[in-house]
């Protein structure tokens, strides 16, 4: 049996790295392959100091005595992603603590995949050679899967590294649509945009999963909202507010503590485990977020989604490009958008469902003739 070694951002407190992690070792393997992720320990020495971070990108904007407050969800949170890992994700014997040690001591596989999330992203990882497979052999098969840059461009001087490390790839492939201009002008390779490895698999999949009892009895609308990209409250805290009274709907929160206590009609569950986080998704009525992954899940489930970003126009183009490729444009909001009207609450889900499923096929395709060269 042939084996895939697939590096990614896989282990930390996160839901959407975990998952996209197994997503995509669990289709290699559905593929017939032997698969493993490879245990590169992220974040490393490597991108402590990153000077491509931007001051959003690193400092935490919840106020500190609420997160403290939040201490053991915190904690619950991050045990329930180590036993999800240690279930579920098949990883390497060895771990490897930094780029060098990788370099030194490379695992040996058939074929090396470059996973999904930012590992391509100098804001995020400082341009780490190790997410680009300096490490892999040269006469090895190499494949990126929905490698994400989640910037318009490089800094002039990472360039000729990632030129020069790229141009090693047999096949790659991005998630974002901006992702596949920027592979081009750095190195004339032609990349395909392919969906999100949580993407791959669908609803019926990710129940398998998923918590199976439902966590609230009564209708609520799910809020996921992440804090190191962008600060979007007050905006976001007043959006779900409008929608309760709009819809009548109970409020529930995911991942992170509040920006404020007792707000009304609201609900926390800070600390859920990425099988938990499924299961809020799967029976929520709506879905606000200003995560990627929070998109990708929520689109999966066939929920209604407004997915909330900086602005449109920013470098950071991961979610837009989602709802782009899947004629959702008009529920994307930025922190400077009025509300929604009403509406807008509900789309057809039929029709994205289709959209969804045809580019779900696409990407498949792209993997599965990727390997042939293995």
């Amino acid at each position: 049996m042939r084996s895939i070694g697939i590096i990614t951002i896989h282990k930390i407190n996160n839901y959407g790295s975990v998952l996209q992690a197994y997503a995509l070792q669990r289709v290699c393997e559905d593929l017939g392959y032997k698969t493993e992720i490879i245990d590169y320990n992220f974040p490393n020495d490597f991108h402590r100091g990153n000077k491509y971070a931007v001051a959003s990108d690193t400092q935490p904007n919840e106020p500190c005595w609420i997160k403290l407050l939040y201490t053991q969800n915190l904690i619950r949170q991050h045990k329930g992603i180590s036993m999800f890992v240690k279930e579920y994700q098949h990883l390497s014997t060895q771990s490897f603590e930094c780029p060098d040690s990788l370099k030194k001591k490379a695992p040996q596989y058939d074929v090396y995949i470059t996973g999904s999330d930012q590992l391509w992203n100098p804001r995020h990882c400082n341009g780490d050679p190790a997410f680009m497979l300096q490490f892999a052999p040269d006469g090895a098969l190499k494949i990126s899967y929905a490698a994400s840059i989640g910037s318009n461009t490089i800094p002039e001087d990472l360039q000729s590294l990632y030129r020069e490390l790229l141009s090693r790839y047999n096949h790659i492939s991005v998630r974002e649509n901006s992702g596949k201009e920027v592979v081009k002008s750095i190195t004339g390779k032609e990349a395909k945009v392919v969906l999100d490895p949580t993407l791959l698999l669908n609803r019926d999949e990710w129940n398998k999963i998923a918590t199976p009892k439902r966590q609230f009895k009564k209708r609520y609308i799910l809020c996921y909202y992440l804090n190191y990209t962008f600060n979007s409250f007050p905006y976001v805290d007043e959006l779900a507010e409008y929608m309760q009274t709009q819809t009548g709907y109970e409020i529930v929160r995911v991942a992170r503590p509040p920006h404020k206590l007792f707000l009304p009609h609201t609900h926390y569950r800070v600390g859920a485990s990425p099988e938990g986080f499924l299961a809020l998704v799967r029976d929520a009525e709506m879905v606000l977020t200003t995560s990627f992954h929070g998109t990708a899940f929520a689109v999966n489930y066939g929920k209604p989604v407004f997915t909330i970003v900086k602005d449109r126009n920013t470098s950071d183009s991961r979610q837009v490009s989602l709802m782009e490729n899947l004629g959702l444009e008009n529920q994307i909001l930025s922190v400077t958008d009025r509300f929604p009207t009403k509406e807008r609450f509900s789309y057809d889900v039929e029709q994205e469902q289709q959209r969804l499923e045809v580019l779900r096929q696409e990407s498949k395709q792209y993997l599965i003739n990727a390997l042939k060269d293995a």
